[in-house]
Parts: C-alpha cells; structure tokens; sequence
C-alpha cells in the first residue's frame, strides 16, 4: 500500500513539473516583435569627433567626404503581443547631441526599479556615415562592432560582442571582455586586449600591444613596429614580421605555444626559455648566455633588437620566415 502511495506520489509531481515547464516555455516562445527605424543627420567637422554608447545591438561605423554624420539606426522588440513591443520600443530612446567637433549619441533604457523590473527585450542596430579624417569611440555592452576605413583614432570597448576594424590611419584601442578581436591594414599604432577571446591583427603599419586571458594571439604581416608586446595566459601566440634594429619585441604564454617568424636576414638579441617546453630556432645564435634544451640566450647577426620569447608549459619556436 505504502508502495503505491508513493508512486503515486512521484507521478503527481512529475505532472507538476511538467505543467510548470509548459507555461514557463509557452510564454517565451510566443513572442511578437516590432521594429522601429531612426535617421539623423548632424554637421561634423572633418577631423571631429564621434562618440557612440550602446547597450544591446550591433554597431558598424564607415566613412564618407561628407563634414556631416549620418546616423540610421533600427529599434527591435520583442513581447508577447505587438502593442507590449511596440510600447517597449517606445521606452528605449536614441539621444543625439552636438557641438562644435562633437557628436554624440547614446541608447537611453528606463531606469531600473529593482531586481523584479519589467524586461524590455529591446536592442537597437547602428549604422553611422562619419567624416573621412574624424576619430570615433564606441561603448558597448552586447553587439559586434564594426569599423572601415576610420582616418582619426580609434577607440572601441565592448563587453560582450567581437570587434572588427579594417583600415585605420592613427592609434586603435580595442578593448573586448568576451570576444574576439580583428584589426587588419592598419597603419598606426595598436593597443589590443581581450579577456575571453582570440586577437587577430594582420598587414599592420605600426607598433602593437595585445594580451588575452583566454584566447590566443595571432599577428602578421607586421612592418615598421619599434616595439611589439603579445602575452596570453592560456593559448598560443604567433608573430610573423619584422624585426627594426632598435626595436624591442616580447612575446609570452603561460599555456600555449609561442612561435615565432622572421625575416632570414634579421639581426637581433635573443633571450628564449620554457619551463617545461623546448626552445629552437632556424637562426645561428651566437651564445652570450645560456645555451640549453629550454634556454637560449645570445646574439643573431649583428644583434640590435631585443627578442623576449617565454612560455611556461609549452614550447617556443623561432623560425626563418618570409
């Protein structure tokens, strides 16, 4: 008897368990959408500024001759029925200011009223047409970013989203808390870094600086850099480029490989260790420390600039490349 009770029992609160699951999915999945088009057109000097804060949406930046910004962008909203996503839409704002050498434009949400306040499942997709030689600076929490062809400096910081940049004729900060991060044909100066993602520059003009907690580290086709910096903590760091006399280049892993390609004819100091990986190189080095299966340190042609490569649990490897 008491058997049956209690399969009994566990059959009715597996019917509750069940029936709590329906209406908890049923509600998510009959969701209504609605979409709200914004377009702006503000004066913009050619070498000002621009300055973009965005919570939930994609961001794409290009360039133009004109000295204005164009500014388009797309509200989307979701809710269980229309009119709920269109009032949702009407709750987030997009605030445009300018002044002389600035434009500004900022997502605005409904302040929060608590842990229990209404979600409103909007998020807003920007496409702005900047002047050819203004700087822009762009934040934001979740949504890609995508920049061309941008003639001043570039400064992007996102939160969760990948950030892609092509082109660029001043610095670049990019700056990724989950994403990965692309830079290619860059001309100036790179400052890259992301805690949960890979960095990827190629065909750059100019010094780099990129770290990574998780991820790795890939830059090519690197030229004209006096100074180039590349660590990850868990994944591989890979350089192909040049090597300047007087220039000062460190790369490092914690737990990853870190390999290394050269011009033939490069000439440079070179200190390479792992603690529990091993060293080689394509290049004759002639010893002025220590010479060993996990440590080379010594000089490479005429030497001149310093070479760091360092890993801990993994090897390093310094090769002749084109």
């Amino acid at each position: 008897m008491k058997k049956r009770e209690w399969e009994k029992s566990k059959a009715l609160k597996l019917s509750l368990i069940l029936m709590l699951g329906l209406f908890l999915i049923v509600p998510v999945m009959a969701r209504e959408t609605y979409e709200e088009k914004f377009s702006r057109v503000e004066n913009l000097t050619r070498d000002g500024r621009v300055i973009i804060s965005n919570v939930s949406g994609d961001i794409k930046v290009m360039v133009w001759k004109e000295e204005k910004v164009k500014i388009e962008a797309v509200k989307s909203a979701s809710a269980s029925t229309q009119a709920k996503a269109k009032e949702n839409a009407g709750r987030v704002t997009i605030e445009v200011t300018a002044e002389p050498g600035l434009v500004r434009i900022e997502t605005k949400y409904p302040e929060s009223r608590g842990w229990f306040r209404e979600d409103t499942n909007v998020s807003v997709d920007y496409t702005l047409w900047i002047p050819d030689q203004a700087s822009i600076e762009s934040r934001s929490v979740s949504g890609d970013v995508e920049v061309e062809k941008v003639g001043g400096s570039i400064r992007i910081n996102s939160v969760s989203g990948n950030i892609t940049i092509l082109g660029g004729k001043k610095s670049i900060s990019a700056k990724a808390v989950s994403g990965d991060i692309r830079v290619t044909e860059a001309e100036g100066d790179l400052e890259l870094n992301s805690v949960s993602g890979d960095i990827r520059a190629s065909q750059i003009k100019g010094s780099v600086e990129a770290e990574v907690v998780s991820g790795s580290v890939r830059l090519e086709g690197i030229s004209e850099a006096r100074r180039v910096s590349a660590k990850s903590i868990s994944g591989t760091v890979e350089y192909r480029g040049q090597v300047l006399p007087d220039g000062n280049y460190r790369f490092s892993s914690h737990s990853g490989e870190v390999r290394l390609y050269l011009p033939a004819d490069s000439s440079f100091d070179l200190e390479a260790t792992s603690f529990s990986g091993s060293v080689t190189t394509d290049f004759p080095v002639e010893v002025m420390g220590k010479l060993s299966g996990k440590t080379i340190q010594g000089r490479v042609g005429k030497g001149g600039a310093e070479v760091v490569a360092k890993a801990f649990s993994g090897s390093v490897e310094i090769r002749k490349g084109s």
